[in-house]
Order: structure tokens, then sequence, then C-alpha cells
């Protein structure tokens, strides 16, 4: 009985994953479509360069180009689709980071100023607007990101947080003195 029992769990995951893959990838609804558009290759570009320039993740690029990892010989005058993710909107914990990493090069190559409104994320692209509200407050600011972070984990190994905000976007939001605060982070199109 409990191998059967087992046996269900495990299909009923993969089934539920399949599910899920399904409808963000090939289901038509409107709140999945991505808006495309096409680029030729240039001298020297590659997918994280085109990908950075976009404002899209790499794998996304692969995606829409039916790439593999393997794939990394681009050819000038080649044409790509780049893809135009809708990204959600959703809720998570932030956090600050500052004076221990002011100065320091973040993810897009630039040195961290923790006087400036910035924000960390894990996975959207760098370079990409984001509206972050406190929850408890209302107040609002809008944010690039800029850096990857924040790594925190906890006993289980799963994230903490959503997003790191510089030590200027955690005054605009009332965030110093708590530390973590609840967030609502809303990516903005274009």
């Amino acid at each position: 009985m409990k191998k059967v029992t087992r046996n269900f769990i495990i299909i009923a995951f993969f089934i539920g994953i399949s599910f899920g893959i399904y409808e963000y990838y090939v289901m038509p609804r409107e709140d999945h479509r991505e808006e495309e558009a096409l680029y030729a290759v240039q001298p020297r570009d590659s997918v994280e360069k085109i990908a950075r320039k976009f404002k899209v993740l790499p794998w996304q690029l692969r995606l829409a180009n039916g790439m593999t990892v393997d794939d990394t010989l681009l050819q000038p005058g080649q044409m790509l689709i780049i893809p135009r993710p809708k990204w959600r909107a959703y809720e998570g914990k932030a956090s600050w980071y500052g004076t221990a990493f002011h100065g320091k090069v973040m993810a897009n190559g630039n040195l961290y100023d923790q006087d400036k409104i910035s924000i960390a994320h894990r996975t959207l692209p760098l370079g990409k607007f984001v509206k972050i509200i406190n929850i408890s407050n209302g107040r609002m600011i809008m944010a690039e990101v800029l850096d990857r972070g924040p790594y925190a984990v906890d006993e289980n190994g799963k994230y903490k947080r959503e997003i790191d905000l510089s030590r200027a976007a955690a005054e605009a939001l009332d965030a110093i003195e708590k530390g973590v605060i609840s967030v609502r982070i809303e990516p903005l199109h274009g």
C-alpha cells in the first residue's frame, strides 16, 4: 500500500509539472502570450550580449530560437526572435544591503553606490525596471535591476528573500530599521 501511494504521488507530481509547463509555454492565454521582435546578429554578438541588450534571459532567447546550451556560435546576419515575456507581479520579502558592498562591482559591471536607488534580483534581467511597493505602508519606488541576489537561505535551503534594495531604496520604502519587509514586486513592461 505504501509503495502504491508513493508511486501515485510521484506520478501526480510529474503530471502537475508537465501541465504547468504546457500551460505557461503552449496554451494561448492572453497573460502568457509573448510579443516578439526580430534581430539581425551583428559581429561579436553572443547569446548573453543579445539577451542583455533586449533585457531577456539567455535561456528565454535560446528557447524562442530553438537553440540548445551548446549553440554558442552565432553568424552575422542570422535572424533571431527576441521574446518579450510579460513578467508577472508577485509578493515577497525584501532586504537591503549597504556599507559592506559600497564601491564593489555589481553583476552589471558598474560599482555599487548605496546612495542611489537600485535593486538586486536573482532572475529578472539586468536593466529591467521594477515597481516595488512596501505592503505595510504603501510607499512605492521604481528601480532598475543592476545586481544579482539575495542569496540568503533558510534551514531547508530555500531562498528567504526575493529582492535586495540599495540603502537609498530601503530609505525610500522605510525599510532601514526593519531590515526585511514584505513587498509587492511589479516588473514593468517595455
